[in-house]
């Protein structure tokens, strides 16, 4: 599969000048596995979030990550940046690395955390309607998604000109935005796939 995906690995440089530099910024707390993105500006205040332990049954969880995926704006691109990875499961981050490329060395997501997909179908649900390779990408991001909460791994899942993201923390979901109507829609999601705990 990794030769049909045409995604890129990012560094932190290239990923805030895809992001906006005056719209992110990184804190290097711990400069070999934790790389955290941050909103910065006058904006930053004014999101909202509403989140849920990602305790969806197993066979669901393809179906929740690209509901979560299609809550981002449509058309454009997504950029999965990983604030820190878990060393714990190596077997786990080399499968993570083999799925972005071909024989990445195991520092890969140290220098790169940011992976940049391709615009991607309007209804990834259905596999009829995007192009083989918009469903490839989209496979591919699901899988990496189930990875790293498979891992709690933490990261973010955003897009380019939206200040709408989605987090993932240590086995949760959250969904930022500043919209009432955004995080209805995910409220809406995460009903419909039975996600009750709620996050404080």
């Amino acid at each position: 599969m990794a030769g049909l995906i045409e995604v890129k690995s990012l560094s932190i440089t290239d990923a805030l000048k895809y992001l906006g530099e005056d719209k992110y910024a990184v804190s290097l707390e711990n400069a070999w596995y934790r790389r955290l993105l941050y909103r910065i500006g006058d904006s930053e205040d004014e999101s909202r979030r509403i989140g849920r332990f990602l305790d969806a049954h197993p066979f669901q969880l393809t179906y929740v990550f690209l509901s979560m995926v299609e809550w981002l704006p449509k058309n454009t691109h997504r950029l999965l940046w990983i604030d820190h990875f878990a060393d714990g499961f190596p077997s786990q981050k080399n499968h993570f690395l083999n799925i972005i490329g071909d024989n990445l060395a195991s520092d890969h997501l140290v220098e790169n955390p940011a992976i940049l997909f391709g615009p991607l179908s309007d209804d990834l649900e259905d596999q009829l309607a995007g192009t083989p390779q918009q469903n490839v990408e989209a496979e591919a991001l699901v899988t990496l998604c189930i990875l790293l909460s498979v891992g709690q791994w933490d990261a973010k899942l955003l897009s380019c000109g939206s200040t709408d993201y989605v987090e993932f923390w240590e086995g949760n979901l959250l969904f930022y935005s500043e919209s009432t109507e955004a995080l209805n829609r995910a409220a809406e999601m995460f009903d419909f796939y039975d996600l009750k705990t709620p996050l404080a």
